[in-house]
């Protein structure tokens, strides 16, 4: 039985749409939309500043300090983020976007009960919020709060069952529970709607690797780093598995490449190896 490192994504959801100005902007609108096609385009120093000048041409527009909170997020400057979203909230407390958005910085900080509160503030202004569901479920599930975060992705999945993130989601809960056939069934749905996504393939190497199939963890592994060459989750999950079927230079290999991308996962490697090698070590001679 081994762990592999499991990967939850979910997105920050932006307010409203826009249309990129050709001309030179001249009004708060105007610098509000180019920020958005900015923010959209992934130039989120250019979209901060477009949201500057809008805000101060009008300080009381809600929707510009809660895309520039957005911008500033995807920068990692969660602390100004949380400032425009608080802001964003005291001039517009029904902007359930703002409360979602303000959700995602706090669960990026760890914070994760006071990301649920924020998720379930948008769920009441807004009940068919399938996304907000989606990431309390995260949030629920990083806390080790497995059954009500399966029902937070339930809930999603009814309210969009087309929303292939809250299906991977939801395997991953099911992996930790133990439930290795029904979180196989919610990789392969999450395959079924996106089949270009590589956390799915290689949250389903996990849960195949902890059934023992190592061959399908291989070959699920393999896909995901075929679409992300740079996931480096995957070459380490991918590197355990071939030293569980005893592939030590593959598996050195591919140690070697998740290291050169991600530092950090040594002590997950070291550890995982430890529990291969302890194993090999306690099994029953022939």
């Amino acid at each position: 039985m081994r762990r592999f490192c499991c990967v939850a994504i979910s997105l920050l959801m932006l307010f409203g749409i826009a249309v990129a100005q050709e001309k030179e902007p001249q009004t708060a609108e105007d610098y509000a939309n180019r920020g958005f096609a900015r923010l959209k385009k992934g130039d989120f120093d250019g979209a901060i500043a477009d949201y500057d000048k809008a805000i101060a041409l009008t300080p009381n527009d809600a929707a510009a300090y809660n895309r520039r909170g957005t911008a500033r997020a995807e920068k990692h400057d969660f602390n100004g983020a949380l400032a425009d979203f608080n802001t964003a909230i005291s001039l517009k407390p029904n902007l359930y976007q703002a409360y979602f958005n303000r959700g995602q910085v706090h669960s990026n900080k760890g914070d994760y009960e006071a990301a649920i509160n924020d998720y379930n503030i948008a769920i009441g202004l807004n009940p068919n919020y399938a996304e907000a569901y989606n990431t309390c479920g995260t949030a629920r599930s990083k806390m080790g709060n497995l059954d009500i975060a399966l029902a937070d992705y339930d809930k999603a999945i009814a309210l969009d069952p087309n929303f292939f993130g809250a299906y991977s989601n939801r395997g991953i809960a099911r992996n930790a529970k133990g439930d290795y056939d029904g979180a196989i069934a919610d990789y392969d749905k999450a395959l079924a709607l996106r089949p270009n996504y590589a956390y799915a393939y290689n949250n389903r190497g996990n849960t195949k690797g902890k059934k023992g199939d190592d061959d399908g963890a291989i070959a699920d592994f393999t896909k995901a780093i075929s679409l992300l060459p740079n996931f480096a989750a995957a070459y380490a999950n991918r590197g355990l598995a071939e030293l569980d079927e005893g592939k030590e230079q593959e598996a050195e290999q591919d140690f070697n490449k998740a290291l050169e991308i991600s530092p950090s996962l040594k002590s997950f490697i070291e550890k995982e190896t430890n529990k291969i090698k302890q194993k090999r070590n306690t099994a029953p001679k022939p």
